[in-house]
């Protein structure tokens, strides 16, 4: 796979923003897409033989795909956090999933400014649909941080087969039949999946004459594991696990899914001028019988949703803008979601908030800038901790089936990506030092606002901060 190289020969489209005599790129629309629950390793362009994900494939192979792509943590809500502010949810304590029990005063901080706060001001129309988990009161309702528009769910998970005659339920972390337009609940029918990419579809329609983002979250592939009609015929091959198959068959309508909306940005002569970021919310979900379990799988990655482990932090990730960033290669150095925000603002030509953790990549994608785009990468959830510096990944993660820490665990990621050869033993200085380094960063955040259930925290039943 070719590797992403200073290029030339696109004119002047591509100068260096903000260079003398130069022209920077004009301000793209932003279709940001992101699953939930995705395996890495279940993607055929990562290498799956058991289905087909064509749609997906094109997409990674219309811009960069990048191999070393992270999220700033391992589970849903807080990975969002981060993926809107461009900063660590541990910074301003949106450590775990919040509750809907007390959906009165959980949710993203109101002290946090959102991407989408930020894109309005440059007179973007903004749209969130399908999943938030943000948040369930007015004060964290979508519309209330920086978006025009909300269609969707507010809590973790919804049901994919909606009918209007159900009666809605409310539970802790999944809804069914509870989606919104706005404020209020409307009810509906149809396939979740297909009616997120329609309102898509319909929102940029109608404000594609003005610069827009599109925030598009996808509950697929996450639990429960409803399967979509009329595409059993399309595996390639007899699945005997239930479960897998019922994952699968929900990847294939997703696939379809982004294959519409790609259909639909060319025959709007949009795609050109629209940035296409995809990616998961976390690693797949492959470990039973811990964390909304939909037999997901992160080969050749070790662990899974919830864990440090690669599996549960490294996601499929790819950067697409036909005619500006280039096709069918790779980027291999390592970034995170956090740095979506500051390139984004940077491209829209707003001012990159000052407190942000993110990088802004555009350099480094359009093979500008050499090197890595950060000196290390950092996570914490509960009791597990990582850093990631250069090729080394130093690493705390927790096995859910013991409910035990492993303890520093040390591995080359360049030699070793699947996590297999502990090498701390043998590099004892190295722990120390970015045991050290990784305590340094810690300080700067503060105690979760809240606790996690058992599977996420272990102190769950603990008061913040003890």
């Amino acid at each position: 796979m070719r590797r992403v190289l200073i290029w030339a020969g696109v004119g002047m489209l591509l100068s260096a923003p903000g260079a003398a005599g130069q022209e920077s790129p004009p301000r793209p629309n932003l279709l940001l897409i992101f699953v939930d629950d995705l395996g890495y390793g279940d993607l055929s362009v990562h290498g799956c033989r058991e289905i087909e994900t064509p749609h997906i494939d094109r997409l990674a192979r219309s811009g960069l795909r990048c191999t070393q792509g992270y999220v700033c943590s391992p589970y849903c809500s807080p990975s969002r956090a981060g993926l809107l502010t461009g900063r660590y949810p541990t910074r301003f304590g949106h450590e775990f999933n919040p509750h809907v029990g007390e959906e009165g005063k959980l949710g993203l901080p109101l002290s946090e400014k959102t991407l989408a706060d930020s894109l309005r001001s440059a007179g973007y129309a903004t749209a969130c649909i399908g999943k938030w988990h943000l948040g369930f009161a007015r004060p964290y309702h979508p519309q209330n941080r920086g978006f025009d528009f909300f269609y969707g769910f507010l809590v973790g998970a919804h049901n994919f087969r909606l009918k209007k005659e159900a009666k809605p339920l409310f539970r802790t972390s999944q809804s069914e039949n509870m989606i919104y337009r706005g404020e209020q609940v409307e009810p509906t029918e149809g396939f979740l999946t297909d009616l997120l990419t329609e309102e898509a579809i319909r929102f940029i329609e109608q404000h594609k004459n003005r610069p827009w983002f599109v925030y598009l979250s996808y509950n697929a592939v996450h639990t429960p594991l409803e399967v979509p009609d009329g595409l059993e015929k399309r595996l390639s091959r007899p699945i005997e696990d239930p479960q897998r198959r019922a994952y699968l068959l929900l990847l294939l309508n997703l696939d379809d899914a982004i294959g519409r909306l790609q259909a639909y940005l060319a025959k709007a002569g949009l795609d050109r001028k629209t940035l296409v970021i995809f990616l998961s919310d976390n690693g797949g979900s492959g470990q039973k019988p811990y964390l909304a379990y939909n037999a997901a799988r992160n080969d050749p990655l070790r662990g899974y949703k919830g864990q440090v482990l690669e599996g549960g932090i490294r996601v499929p990730f790819f950067w697409v803008w036909p005619g500006v960033l280039p096709a069918g290669q790779t980027y291999d150095r390592p970034i995170i979601s956090l740095d979506i925000l500051p390139t984004a603002c940077h491209l829209a030509g707003v001012p990159v908030p000052a407190n942000a953790d993110g990088v802004n990549l555009w350099p480094y994608l359009r093979g500008e800038k050499a090197g890595d785009p950060h000196e290390a990468l950092y996570w914490r959830f509960g009791p597990q901790k990582a850093i990631r510096q250069g090729d080394w990944m130093l690493v705390d993660w927790r096995d859910f089936s013991k409910r035990t820490n492993s303890g520093w665990e040390l591995y080359h990621l360049g030699r070793d990506p699947g996590q297999k050869q502990n090498l701390a033993a043998h590099e004892a200085e190295r722990v120390r030092q970015m045991a050290q380094k990784w305590q340094e960063w810690d300080r700067h955040n503060i105690a979760p606002l809240w606790r996690g259930g058992a599977t996420e925290d272990p102190e769950g039943n603990k008061k913040p901060g003890k």
